[in-house]
């Protein structure tokens, strides 16, 4: 894994990140890492996943045949004293 350091002077890094009060006028030491998320490179190995289907256990075919009236038959309900 390449990297890079370097000794540089704190002011030199004030316009780029926040340094805390006791770094600031003095050397520090710099450290350049590639940035490697596990996390990342898991979610990309992972295949996607599909919730199609997943609460087919819970289906009633009874139900099913009055979904295309439940509307009307719940408004007439509502409104029919109205």
């Amino acid at each position: 894994m390449k990297f890079v350091r370097k000794i540089t002077n704190s002011d030199v890094l004030a316009n780029i990140i926040d340094i805390p009060e006791e770094l600031r006028n003095k050397k520090v030491e710099v450290i350049i890492l590639p940035y490697e998320n596990m996390e990342d490179v898991d979610l990309k190995e992972q295949k996607n996943k599909r919730v199609r289907g997943a609460l087919a256990k819970y289906k009633n075919k009874d139900l099913q045949e009055k979904e295309s009236e439940a509307w009307a038959n719940a408004a007439v309900e509502k409104y029919a004293n109205s």
